[in-house]
């Protein structure tokens, strides 16, 4: 198994080779060489020693990255937020993790003056790439000290101690916080080589969010352990899907990494089908979520490459069930085998269904200060227990049957209840609020709020308290829908009785076409936009768009041309979808398909 001494040994000899390619910025290993040192004398003078976390919260893609490389390193805990992590959550987690420094694009106030913190030089917004330009390349952090070739990270060898902190939910006031060893990485990045065949030359096309496992284990910390290159592409965005496949080919992908609801807008909008006909194109991966059987044979037939599916969660760093084409991995469809650890249905029912138990190298020893939640997660025998469903089939394939815990995973991410409904009591007209997930055809599940108002509050409308959440919660944690009903039915111990609610919210959420007996296409197009998007009508003009719209991003676009499919009897071909950006496209949209 690789230490941390041959990691640092590949960024010291510091050649020329790609590390990191951005869309307009490509960082080589010399690159990351003088940025890790960088990092390492900011850590010396700002006293922070192996031990002690570092948060971090930022947009800028390089400085997250780096950062977390350079304490990794040195034996300091990075702790990663998402930039659009709400103050009120990151102080929740300064509070929780006690750390030694604070980097962020904007600092927060009230920071403890014992505290060191870092300002940060707030990344520009990812520009279109030209194919014409040239790529900027960067040599160092502007906001750091100039790297001191003295100063080396301390490579500590106690590979019990923590690799790096993970807040995956959580309330604002117990933040969650999954610990992940070192000996736990090294190991499951281990595995993840072997069967993936990474090696130096890998180049590993990989755009999700980088304060989540996925993203950044699976990307850039991959990449480093067996040399090679991660591809980063601004972010998946469907108005400019056709652009982010090119890429796969432009920057020479060996192997592509998302997640099982970007797959299915690839299967449904993407117009060609040579993205990943390159021959150094080897692997198609899915992880985060279930890979429905079905989705994944169109795509193996579609784009003629083998796909894999990852099963694993936060708490196992990131895989612990591997499904596809290699000897040691499961069938289609199924969650897969486990590989270099153990898994293990408890508690079956007749049908062989029960909950699925792991353990391994790369099981996490258990949460940030919280034996109490540890010791509910583990058997008395050392098995953690996933929440999840299976079923062992006569292959030793895992099939996926469901899950037991509440938590909600719209499209790769893991939402708890508990944070929504924690941030919506703090809008003075909610007295009540419970969460739960809807199934979706696109997302696997999305979140729904049912908010009971205060008795006497001032009146709250569905588009206040969508604004309220944006303004509390991360971005892809805001619910789909915040239904307002009479009352919340509870059982004799005082628990909503989340059957009968789902019931209620699902006929709510789905319900039946909007009636179309009249064809006023502007205002109905506005209507539907005024419904996903959660704001008022009267607010919204034919201008109105991505940048205008607080709530219009590439996902709530797409939920937007499901309604307008969806209300009009229509389907948008893909070629059109990419260039809807406002309203008034979409209105030419209808018109032009209605003729």
């Amino acid at each position: 198994m690789t230490a941390l001494q041959d990691l640092w040994t590949t960024i010291a000899e510091g050649d020329k080779r790609d590390f990191m390619v951005l869309p307009r910025q490509r960082v080589s290993y010399a690159d990351l060489r003088e940025m890790t040192g960088q990092w390492l004398s900011w850590f010396s003078a700002a006293g922070i020693a192996p031990g002690d976390r570092l948060v971090i919260r930022t947009a800028d893609e390089v400085a997250a990255v780096t950062a977390f490389i350079a304490a990794l390193l040195d034996g300091v805990v990075p702790v990663l937020l998402t930039a659009d992590t709400p103050d009120a959550r990151l102080a929740g987690v300064v509070e929780a993790v006690e750390p030694a420094g604070v980097a962020a694009d904007i600092l927060p106030a009230g920071v403890d003056t014992r505290i060191a913190v870092l300002a940060l030089s707030p990344a520009p917004a990812p520009a279109r790439p030209s194919w014409f330009s040239r790529d900027r390349r960067a040599n160092t952090l502007a906001f750091l000290p100039q790297s001191d070739s003295r100063r080396v990270p301390h490579l500590p060898g106690d590979d019990a101690g923590l690799a790096y902190l993970l807040f995956t939910s959580g309330t604002t006031a117990a933040p969650t916080g999954v610990q992940i060893t070192r000996a736990n990485l090294l190991a499951n990045l281990a595995t993840q080589t072997r069967l993936f065949g990474y090696d130096g030359k890998a180049r590993i096309f990989n755009d999700m969010i980088l304060a989540h496992a996925d993203g950044m284990i699976q990307g850039p910390i991959q990449a480093l352990y067996c040399g090679g290159t991660v591809i980063r592409a601004g972010g998946f965005d469907l108005a400019r899907i056709e652009q982010w496949l090119n890429r796969v080919r432009a920057e020479r992908a060996s192997h592509v990494i998302t997640v099982p609801t970007v797959w299915a807008m690839i299967d449904r909008y993407a117009a060609h089908d040579d993205y990943f006909d390159a021959p150094e194109c080897r692997l198609l991966l899915s992880c985060a979520a279930h890979l429905p059987e079905d989705l994944w044979r169109r795509l193996e037939a579609r784009f003629a490459r083998p796909v894999c599916n990852q099963y694993g969660l936060t708490e196992t760093v990131v895989t612990a069930l591997w499904a596809g084409p290699h000897p040691e991995m499961g069938k289609v469809g199924t969650l897969g085998k486990v590989a270099d650890g153990e898994a293990r249905v408890a508690d079956a029912d007749a049908a062989g269904t029960g909950e699925l138990q792991l353990r391994g190298d790369n099981v996490f020893p258990g949460y940030w200060r919280d034996p109490a939640r540890t010791a509910a997660s583990f058997t008395a025998d050392g098995w953690f227990k996933t929440g999840d469903l299976a079923r062992r089939l006569a292959d030793g394939s895992f099939a996926y049957m469901g899950r037991s815990k509440t938590v909600i995973m719209a499209g790769g991410f893991l939402i708890r209840p508990e944070e929504i409904d924690e941030a919506m009591l703090r809008h003075p007209a909610v007295a009540e609020s419970v969460t739960i997930g809807i199934e979706d055809d696109l997302f696997g599940e999305v979140p729904v709020t049912a908010v009971v108002l205060a008795h006497g509050a001032a009146a709250a409308d569905e588009n206040a308290l969508a604004a309220h959440a944006r303004a509390c919660l991360e971005a892809q944690k805001v619910p789909k829908r915040i239904v307002m009903v009479p009352a919340i039915a509870r059982g004799p111990s005082g628990k909503p009785v989340l059957a009968d609610l789902r019931r209620l919210l699902t006929a709510t959420v789905v319900g039946d076409p909007l009636p179309a007996n009249h064809r006023d296409i502007t205002a109905e197009v506005t209507a539907l936009a005024a419904d996903v998007f959660r704001v008022p009508a009267e607010a919204l003009a034919l201008t109105s768009g991505r940048g205008s719209v607080a709530g219009w991003d590439s996902f709530s676009q797409l939920n937007f041309v499901f309604a307008v499919e969806h209300h009009f009897g229509l389907s948008i071909p893909a070629a059109r979808v990419a260039t809807i950006e406002t309203i008034a496209d979409m209105v030419r949209t209808v018109r032009d398909l209605s003729a």
